[in-house]
């Protein structure tokens, strides 16, 4: 064995099959790496197709005419390679456009073209083309009307004055339609059964006679509405008044440290209110007493009030002179009764002299 490795072409047969091992093995790497690139350029200039939307441009006098009937986006389908194409939907560095600028008033057909597009690409838009109106421009300012559903607010309850961010509203759009608007309405929406103030931001309408909304531009598009929602109240007198019957040998007198007080509730209801009347019953009362009275329990229309209480004090007097617990008006009564006993005594002394004279008349005529 020793003697086979020792012979020089046993030596020579060896390099020869390395050296085949080593040339193989690098040429089936460089094989590889260029079927690699290979696939990495096919993938470049492969074809593709690939569809954007993007925005379609009018060419027109906009100061002169008002243009209707366009869409505002239209589908372009881009083909090229996919690097190309890639990059240019991603980008969208290119337009279509809708030339009016030889055209005037009415309805015209108008085929749709892109410009800036990469001439090796190409492209196919949908729509082709459009149907435009064309109109003379105008514009006019109106009022901003709020509306919103009455029945949706709580009952007992009012809205007030709503107040806006702004007044007026700039309506532009083609002469013809411009003449038809009748108002431009902020619709408010309320929850059912609204108690408080509503906050919002609300989108512009213009309508006709019809309640139609008309195809114009408005500025501003939205408004902000402040709609007071509260209780409509009146300040009103407070009248006490006695009733129940009276106990025998007592008079009575009313106060309450509450001369006004502040009533809630529908407006038809409160202008028939003019003043409130708390009846005060004294029935059974022998000694000064207060009583507390809930204001909303005086009057159906009431729904609140402020202060919600009234207390009322009946001072309780005698009608006698012992105690001196009278009024002005006991002793009146307490004099008018003297006045009445002395008349009384002297009734009774000439009713005494009477009869004596007529027994003195009596004795003569016998005589």
């Amino acid at each position: 064995m020793n003697r086979l490795w020792d012979k020089p072409w046993v030596n020579r047969l060896l390099a020869l099959l390395l050296a085949i091992g080593l040339f193989a093995y690098v040429n089936v790497e460089s094989i590889n790496n260029t079927r690699q690139n290979a696939n990495d350029d096919t993938t470049l200039v492969a074809n593709k197709t690939q569809t954007v939307k993007v925005p379609l441009q009018v060419n027109a006098n906009t100061d002169k005419y008002f243009i209707t009937g366009y869409p505002s986006k239209v589908s372009v389908a881009l083909t090229g390679t996919a690097s190309l194409v890639t990059m240019t939907a991603n980008t969208q560095n290119f337009r279509v456009v809708a030339d009016l600028t030889n055209l005037g008033v009415g309805k015209h057909r108008v085929h749709l073209k892109a410009e800036g597009l990469n001439k090796d690409l190409s492209y196919s838009i949908s729509p082709k083309s459009v149907t435009v109106d064309i109109q003379v421009r105008d514009n006019k300012t109106m009022p901003i009307q709020v509306r919103y559903n009455k029945a949706s607010i709580a009952s007992g309850y009012a809205a007030g004055d709503p107040k806006l961010s702004a007044r007026t509203v700039e309506v532009t759009g083609a002469r013809s339609v411009i003449d038809s608007i009748a108002q431009v309405v902020a619709n408010v929406s309320l929850a059912h059964n609204t108690r408080k103030t509503v906050d919002q931001e609300v989108l512009l309408q213009a309508l006709d006679d019809n309640g139609n909304t008309m195809n114009v531009v408005l500025s501003p598009q939205t408004v902000h509405v402040t709609l007071p929602i509260s209780q409509p109240s009146k300040k009103v007198n407070i009248e006490l008044k006695q009733t129940g019957n009276a106990a025998s040998g007592h008079t009575y007198a009313l106060s309450s440290d509450t001369k006004q007080v502040t009533v809630y509730g529908d407006q038809q209801s409160l202008d028939k209110l003019s003043k409130l009347t708390v009846p005060v019953d004294i029935s059974g009362i022998t000694s000064t007493t207060t009583r507390t009275f809930n204001v909303t329990d005086l009057n159906d229309s009431i729904s609140a009030a402020d202060p919600k209480t009234i207390k009322v004090t009946v001072s309780v007097g005698n009608t006698g002179t012992g105690n001196g617990g009278g009024n002005d008006d006991d002793d009146v009564g307490t004099n008018a009764n003297a006045g009445t006993s002395t008349a009384s005594s002297n009734s009774s002394s000439a009713s005494s002299s009477q009869s004596s004279s007529s027994s003195e008349s009596t004795s003569a005529s016998e005589k």
